[in-house]
């Protein structure tokens, strides 16, 4: 694999990043309870520095950023939006919207890191960010599972 094959993979995982950034911004505004505001802001925070760490890389091998969030992610953030205003319980669709996002995410970053064998670096960078992706989804479904108590 070239050096431009690594850097179009991390500005694909820059893209996702960036639309996790914005998918969690839109699911902490949807909820008034304090503590689920805080927890999708930071992950919203989370996902803002994973950029700045992949753009970070892109920039040690010598490539160019793509900046921008995706066309579909926006079109699902509407989507986001348009099933809140239908929903009796945001907190348990905003949960249901971050366990689906960061489902996604894993599988993004699967792919991702069985593409960058060889570019230890990369892989390093990308290998840490999915492991925490995967602590934030059992945070997730830790935090689902104490409202489908209530």
């Amino acid at each position: 694999m070239k050096n431009s094959e690594v850097i179009d993979i991390l500005n694909d995982l820059i893209t996702k990043n960036y639309d996790a950034e914005e998918g969690y911004k839109e699911v902490a505004e949807m909820t008034d309870n304090p503590s689920l505001k805080a927890f999708f802001f930071s992950r919203s925070q989370q996902r803002y520095d994973f950029g700045h760490e992949l753009k970070a890389e892109i920039k040690r091998l010598g490539g160019d950023i793509e900046k921008g969030t995706s066309i579909l992610a926006d079109m699902h953030r509407a989507w986001i939006s348009l099933k809140d205003a239908f929903s009796s319980n945001n907190e348990e669709g905003a949960l249901e919207e971050a366990i689906r996002g960061e489902e996604n995410a894993l599988k993004n970053y699967d792919e991702a890191i069985k593409k960058l064998s060889g570019f230890e670096h990369a892989f390093n960078t990308v290998s840490a960010q999915r492991a925490k992706i995967a602590t934030a989804l059992a945070d997730v479904r830790t935090r689902q599972k104490m409202y489908e108590k209530v």
